[in-house]
C-alpha cells in the first residue's frame, strides 16, 4: 500500500468528518433560530392586538429576522451535502487502497460477449478492470471511459498526449476530489442526459419573434401603469382589462409554452452541475497539451460556464410556473411563461450547436480523472514507452493490476518482431489464462494512456484479438471449432 496516499486520504477523512460535524451543529442551531424568529412574527398580535398599528410595524420588522436564516440555512445544507460527498469519496479511496473496489460501478451495461477482447479480458462487470478504475461522476464520463477501454488509441502522438494529461491530473488530488464532489452533487439519469444532448441537434421554431419581443415589453408596461388608478381607488377596470389581455395571449401560446417546458423544464439541477464542472475546468491552469486544448474549447471565444449559467437561470425562471400562486401572479403581470419561452428560444438559437462540444469536454475530463486516480493510487506503475517502428512488446515485472500486490506474480515478457509467436503451456490451474490476460490488459491500459503494472514496458500499439471463452451454441448451430 502506498503510505503517501493512505496519509492524504486519512487526513482528508478526518478533516471532512470534523467539518460535517460542525455544519450539522450549525444547522441544528439555525433550526431553533428560525423557529423562534417565526414565532416572533406573530407575537405582536397577541401583545398589541390585531388593530394596533404597532402590531403591523413589529410583525413586518420581525419578518426581516426570519428570511436571512433561511438563506443561511440553504447555504449550510449545500455545504453539508458537498462535505458528505467528499467524505464518501475519500472513504471509498481508502477502501480501494486496501484493494476493495466492489462498491464502484462495474460497467455491466457495457458487457459484450461478441467483442474482440473486452469479454475475455474482463474489462466490464463485477471485479472488472472498469470497476477497478472507474471514478466518473457523469453518465457521459462513464461512457467515455468505457469507450476508451473498448477502442483504445493506436497513434503514438495521441497516446503520449493522453499520458501527459493523466500524469498532470494525477498530481492534482485536491482538484480531482472537488471536481468529483461537484459532479456527484446531483445524480443525473440517462434520460435527462440524453435530453440535454438532443438540444444540440434540434432547431426550435418561434414565429413573429420581433413582434413578440415588442409585446413582451409593451403589455407588461401597460399592465403596471394600470395598477396606478387601482391603487388610488379610482377604478379597477384597466387592470382587469390588462390581466385578461395577458391570459388571452397565454391561451394562444399554451401549446408552445408546454412544448418548451417539456423540453427545458425540470433540468435546472443538472444544468447547475454541468455549469459548476465547466467553471471548475475553466479556472484551473493546465500545462499538458491535451488539457489545454480541452480548456480552450470551453473558454474560446466565450466562457461556456457563463453561458451555461445564463441557461440555468432561464430554466429556473421557467420552473416558477410549477408554483401555482407564483405562476398565476407572474403570468397576470409580466407574461411570464411567454417571456421565458422567448428567452430560451433566443439562447438556444445562439448557442445550441456548442452544447455537444461543451459536454464532450466534461466527459473527457471526467474520464481522464479516473485514469489519473488510477495512476495516483499506484505510483509503482509506469507509463510505458511507445514504439511506432517494428513490433515490440517488452516488459519487466509485468503483473495483472487487479491482483493484490501480495498475491501478484510478475514476469518478464518479450516479443520482438512481427513474425514472432509465443506459445504458453502448463498444467491446469497453473496461471496460463491469468498470464494471457495480464499481457492483454496491460496493452489495453498502455493504449488508453494509463500507466501499466510493470517495472518497465515498451510496446507498439496494435489491435488486440482474443479467443479464451468460446462456447458452443446449439441455438445458432455453431460449434467451438467452427471457422468463420
Amino acid at each position: 500500500m502506498n503510505t503517501q496516499n493512505q496519509t492524504f486520504y486519512t487526513q482528508k477523512l478526518e478533516k471532512y468528518s470534523a467539518e460535517l460535524s460542525s455544519v450539522s451543529k450549525k444547522l441544528r442551531r439555525f433550526a431553533w433560530y428560525r423557529f423562534f424568529a417565526f414565532l416572533l412574527i406573530f407575537a405582536p398580535l397577541f401583545i398589541f392586538g390585531f388593530e394596533s398599528w404597532i402590531t403591523l410595524i413589529l410583525s413586518a420588522s420581525t419578518i426581516f429576522l426570519f428570511f436571512p436564516p433561511i438563506r443561511k440555512n440553504i447555504q449550510l445544507e449545500k455545504t453539508k451535502k458537498k462535505t458528505s460527498i467528499l467524505k464518501k469519496i475519500v472513504e471509498d479511496e481508502l477502501l480501494a487502497l486496501n484493494h476493495q473496489f466492489s462498491h464502484f460501478k462495474n460497467g455491466e451495461e457495457f458487457l459484450n460477449t461478441d467483442h474482440f477482447f473486452s469479454y475475455d479480458l474482463d474489462l466490464f462487470g463485477e471485479g472488472s478492470l472498469f470497476q477497478f478504475i472507474n471514478r466518473t461522476s457523469t453518465i457521459s464520463g462513464k461512457q467515455k471511459l468505457a469507450n476508451w477501454l473498448i477502442n483504445p488509441l493506436l497513434q503514438k502522438d495521441d497516446i503520449k498526449k493522453k499520458q501527459k494529461a493523466v500524469s498532470e491530473l494525477s498530481e492534482l488530488r485536491e482538484w480531482r476530489l472537488n471536481f468529483l464532489a461537484n459532479g456527484r452533487g446531483f445524480e443525473e439519469t440517462k434520460e435527462m442526459h440524453n435530453e440535454i444532448i438532443s438540444w444540440s441537434g434540434l432547431e426550435l421554431k418561434l414565429k413573429n419573434t420581433v413582434s413578440l419581443k415588442a409585446a413582451l415589453f409593451v403589455i407588461p408596461f401597460l399592465t403596471l401603469i394600470s395598477l396606478v388608478p387601482a391603487i388610488l381607488g379610482i377604478t379597477n377596470l384597466f387592470i382587469w382589462i390588462m390581466v385578461l389581455t395577458q391570459w388571452f395571449f397565454l391561451y394562444f401560446f399554451w401549446k408552445k409554452v408546454n412544448k418548451y417546458f417539456n423540453f427545458f423544464g425540470r433540468k435546472s439541477e443538472l444544468l447547475s452541475k454541468y455549469m459548476q464542472l465547466l467553471r471548475f475546468i475553466e479556472e484551473k491552469e493546465f500545462k499538458s497539451a491535451l488539457l489545454c486544448e480541452l480548456q480552450n474549447k470551453i473558454t474560446q471565444p466565450i466562457s461556456a460556464g457563463k453561458l451555461f449559467l445564463q441557461l440555468k437561470k432561464l430554466v429556473e425562471q421557467f420552473e416558477y410556473r410549477q408554483n401555482i400562486l407564483v405562476g398565476f401572479a407572474l403570468n397576470s403581470l409580466l407574461l411570464w411563461d411567454i417571456r421565458c419561452v422567448y428567452k430560451l428560444w433566443n439562447w438556444h438559437n445562439q448557442h445550441h450547436k456548442k452544447l455537444t462540444d461543451w459536454l464532450e469536454v466534461i466527459s473527457e475530463i471526467d474520464a481522464l480523472i479516473s485514469l489519473a486516480n488510477f495512476a495516483g493510487n499506484h505510483p509503482n506503475f509506469v507509463f510505458p514507452e511507445i514504439n511506432d517502428n517494428d513490433f515490440i512488446y517488452r516488459a519487466t515485472s509485468l503483473g495483472h493490476p487487479l491482483l493484490h500486490e501480495n498475491k501478484r506474480v510478475c514476469n518478464d515478457f518479450e516479443i520482438d518482431g512481427w513474425s514472432k509467436v509465443m506459445i504458453i503451456t502448463g498444467a491446469n490451474m497453473a496461471g496460463k489464462s491469468t498470464f494471457l490476460r495480464t499481457v492483454g490488459v496491460n496493452l489495453i491500459l498502455a493504449r488508453t494512456g494509463a500507466p501499466v503494472c510493470a517495472g518497465k514496458m515498451v510496446f507498439t500499439p496494435i489491435e488486440i484479438y482474443t479467443n479464451m471463452r468460446t462456447t458452443d451454441s446449439l441455438l445458432k448451430d455453431e460449434s467451438y471449432f467452427l471457422l468463420n
